[in-house]
């Protein structure tokens, strides 16, 4: 029996990308029009970016200061493309709440994710209520900014981009589907995240675990539960993964962080190209990028990589798709694990539902969606500046569990037969943003970010070219682990060489 869910694509491509919110990459995308097309119909005509209004968090400590939310200026534009900077520059915190223990830990364990929507000029003192909570997201500048920020206090982590910067990103966002109520899963980083997309829960972790690196570099955190690809394989249907970075024990990092991915589906980025440009892509392909480490630079878009890399990695994806023999029958689909520090202006609601019933260490009931992110639909099937929403309602939003639920019943499954906890049991599809019939013929004419001129020397240490030798032969959770970790050189040098010596000592053990 022919599938009657999307029944006019049959061939998926899934991209996740790092750490941004939706505001930092696209919240200038409609400043001067608004979307032709909306889902649902009768949801509002306007796309909620930062053109609807002022914003502003107040300076650290000093809440009569309000430092305001802006586009970064042609000015200094070209300066941060010439010299490759990432802005923000260094690695905003990215955990619910942050490391106990790290040296960047300045006030208390409340820096974070929480801090970041619930606190103000000052640190929140503990777990905020959850459950059907009204953030402020005013903590942004305070939980970035600390005392050794001798450049730009700090202000860089309200800065964001506009669609003359990051053409790429902002024409696919134009030409085809948007959404600006899409918020990741929980209020975190990569690991759960990333498990909410392929499994439906995080097992009740609320951060990426506890890394043991510098001990022993063979143990960053797994999920030893099913994934959408079981599923996937459970139907005959054709997958690959297609990944860039080795991440740990070597192998990538979906592969490593989900071991009960069957094995054999694996292959590195170059052969996505060669398969698209000869029409064999699977029904299903999920792309990684090469991680972002310091002194390596990522196509990830994760801070502080110079998002140059991470356009031109998704113009190569899309030019790809688009230039293929399948592509009048294709759904790309873009999106980011989460918003990794940088602002948003939307308060994410507090209506999550607990996949499994677990609670965190810290008594996070996962009952709260992280920030909103970039997720883009792209396909044939897609009318031009179409911006799309839930049809549940504000309290019923997108999240990643939409991808599972949405990507299964498009495979053939039965909703009652995904069986991948609650939240994918009561997450919104997205199908309805399809046409039936091609209405979309876009080619994208997108420019790189490369340099224009000759870069003015670097003034700042996280930029340093000779940190390159440092982490480029270091496996990407290594490389994660210590960008996480350090701020200054000097972190930086005695981190890889921990590093090196608890990885020789684990090889040792092993001997």
């Amino acid at each position: 029996m022919p599938n009657s869910f999307m029944p006019q694509i049959k061939n998926i491509v899934f991209l996740m990308l790092e750490n941004r919110s939706l505001d930092n990459l696209l919240g200038w995308l409609y400043e001067h029009d608004r979307p032709e097309n909306v889902h649902p119909r009768g949801s509002s005509g306007d796309y909620d970016g930062l053109q609807k209004g002022k914003y502003f968090n107040p300076r650290p400590n000093n809440p009569d200061q309000l430092v305001p939310v802006v586009k970064i200026s042609d000015v200094l534009w070209k300066e941060i493309r010439n010299n490759q900077w990432g802005i923000p520059y260094y690695d905003p915190w990215e955990a619910l709440k942050a490391y106990p223990n790290d040296p960047r830990q300045l006030y208390n364990n409340w820096q974070g994710v929480m801090n970041q929507f619930y606190g103000d000029a000052t640190i929140i003192p503990g777990l905020p209520v959850t459950k059907n909570g009204h953030p402020g997201m005013q903590g942004f500048l305070q939980d970035y900014y600390d005392s050794r920020m001798i450049t730009w206090q700090g202000d860089d982590i309200l800065w964001t981009y506009g669609p003359e910067q990051l053409t790429t990103i902002n024409s696919l966002a134009r030409n085809f589907a948007v959404s600006d109520r899409w918020f990741c899963s929980l209020p975190s980083e990569t690991n759960p995240n990333r498990a909410y997309s392929l499994c439906g829960t995080s097992l009740g972790q609320e951060d990426n675990g506890p890394w043991y690196l510098l001990s022993n570099p063979h143990v960053p955190q797994q999920y030893d539960t099913d994934t959408i690809f079981n599923r996937l394989t459970t139907l005959g249907k054709s997958w690959k993964l297609y990944y860039s970075d080795v991440w740990a024990n070597d192998v990538s990092y979906t592969e490593y962080t989900f071991p009960r991915i069957p094995h054999g589906y694996s292959t590195k980025i170059d052969s996505f190209y060669q398969d698209a440009r000869a029409g064999k892509l699977p029904e299903f392909s999920y792309i990684e990028p090469t991680w972002t480490g310091i002194g390596t630079d990522g196509t990830d878009y994760h801070p502080p990589s110079f998002v140059g890399a991470g356009e031109e990695f998704l113009l190569n994806v899309f030019t790809a798709l688009r230039n293929s023999p399948q592509w009048k029958d294709m759904l790309f689909i873009v999106t980011f694990d989460e918003h990794g520090g940088t602002y948003d202006h939307v308060p994410p609601p507090g209506t999550a539902i607990n996949p499994d019933g677990q609670v965190s260490e810290n008594g996070f009931k996962f009952d709260q969606f992280g920030a909103r992110v970039p997720t883009l639909l792209i396909s044939p099937y897609i009318a031009k500046e179409t911006v799309f929403r839930s049809e549940n309602g504000p309290d019923e939003p997108y999240d990643h569990t939409s991808f599972i639920k949405t990507i299964l019943m498009w495979a053939g499954m039965k909703q009652e037969d995904i069986q991948l906890f609650k939240r994918v049991d009561n997450a919104p599809t997205f199908e309805g943003v399809l046409s039936d019939q091609r209405v979309n013929d876009t080619t994208l004419s997108a420019t790189a970010c490369t340099p224009t001129g000759e870069a003015v020397p670097l003034h700042l240490a996280g930029a340093n070219a000779e940190l390159r030798p440092l982490l480029g032969d270091l496996p990407g959770a290594a490389r994660k682990f210590i960008l996480a970790k350090c701020k200054t050189k000097e972190e930086i040098v005695a981190a890889v060489a921990d590093y090196r010596k608890g990885a020789k000592t684990a090889g040792d053990s092993h001997d």
